[in-house]
């Protein structure tokens, strides 16, 4: 078995991630399913790197990983196997992170062979294996064989690791886009908790008082006393449900509740002062213990109330990302910049939010763009 050191920039020039993806592949940024974008891309495996038989191995957490989306094989496709980690040839690239290959699968010393009548029974030898990797995370391994032994150039592995990346990038961003769909369907559901709230809610209020004050008036008639009683209690049990229903609508999943919460105040900052603002969420936001959330989400408020009452700003863009072992929101404004002599802790809100935040081993920055504007700062551990 053979294992490659890392290409250097002779072989693999410095570039954006996104880059790799040429104008077929391009078409995957669509798809908010990263199985169907792994399947995609294995797709067309073959063709790019001249190879016959190719597939994925899809990293399990815990339990190595399982091979899906075979192309160009012949006998039955051994869908769904699992692969511990550390075993056979792709079971050690997922250990390792590194390309590996094997002349001879069947014959290799260097590899352990519990799979080998799946790859006999397929006719294959020569076997290369390369990690998928995104942003320091191994998402799987993508697998090229030939059914002839094969000593693998750097043309083939060159080839292999184009795809791979490719095959990360779209998987990566189908999953970022799946993640954005969740948080706006989840922002759909707090507005219409919030108009049942508003208008079903106050008229099943209005109706509960209304035959309470007309039973009120009619102890003397008991048959209709009790009918009036009936129906109060009905609205009464409706208005419970709908509590209910407005508790389940408004949660949120964990993992995208910080999201959530900051686009509803940037959209309640953007009513309140006709001042058009953009959220942009960078990275997928780690969970934050309850009081973290609370007072980054408290910051980010002081942040927006400032530049509604202060900064005369056209517009206004709120970012969130994890870094640093934490999450940075940053709320940057156009507006006419600082007053003299004012930083973090000249407002009596901004302060308040900068000490909360160090109390809990975060920071508040504030500081003048070079543009023109004011870029507040949060960050919290995670």
């Amino acid at each position: 078995m053979t294992r490659f050191d890392r290409p250097g920039p002779a072989t693999q020039p410095a570039a954006e991630p996104w880059s790799i993806l040429d104008d077929e592949s391009a078409s995957l940024l669509g798809l908010l399913d990263p199985t169907e974008a792994f399947r995609v891309v294995a797709a067309g495996v073959p063709a790019a790197t001249g190879l016959e038989v190719a597939w994925i191995g899809v990293s399990q957490e815990g339990s190595g990983m399982a091979l899906h989306y075979f192309q160009r094989t012949r006998a039955s496709e051994p869908d769904g196997m699992v692969v511990p980690t550390g075993y056979g040839l792709g079971g050690q690239v997922l250990a390792s992170g590194e390309p590996r290959f094997v002349p001879n699968y069947v014959r290799s010393r260097e590899i352990t062979h519990q799979f080998d009548p799946e790859v006999e029974a397929e006719g294959l030898q020569g076997m290369l294996a390369v990690p998928i990797k995104f942003a320091g995370r191994t998402l799987g391994v993508l697998f090229g064989s030939n059914r002839s032994p094969t000593a693998f150039g750097s043309k083939a592995i060159d080839a292999m690791q184009l795809e791979a990346k490719r095959a990360a990038t779209a998987a990566a961003v189908a999953e970022r886009a799946r993640r954005a769909a969740e948080v706006a369907v989840l922002e759909e559901r707090h507005r219409l908790a919030l108009d049942l709230h508003d208008s079903v809610g106050a008229m099943l209020f209005a109706i509960t008082a209304g035959v309470r004050s007309i039973g009120e008036d009619l102890e003397a008639l008991p048959e209709l006393r009790r009918r009036l009683d009936t129906i109060e209690g009905q609205a009464i049990e409706a208005a419970q449900t709908l509590r209910q229903s407005l508790t389940a609508l408004s949660s949120s999943p964990e993992e995208v509740a910080l999201a959530v919460a900051l686009r509803a105040d940037v959209r309640a900052f953007e009513d309140r002062s006709s001042c058009p603002a953009r959220v942009i969420i960078l990275t997928d936001l780690p969970p934050l213990q309850p009081i973290l959330a609370r007072a980054l989400i408290d910051s980010v408020r002081e942040a927006l109330l400032n530049i509604g009452k202060h900064a005369n700003a056209r517009s206004v863009v709120l970012t969130a990302a994890a870094t640093q072992g934490g999450i940075t929101v940053a709320v940057a404004d156009d507006g006419d910049g600082l007053a003299p002599a004012c930083d973090e802790r000249s407002g009596l809100g901004l302060r308040a939010a900068s000490d909360r935040l160090g109390r809990l081993g975060g920071r508040l920055n504030v500081t003048e763009n070079e543009e023109g504007g004011v870029t507040f700062r949060a960050w919290v551990p995670c």
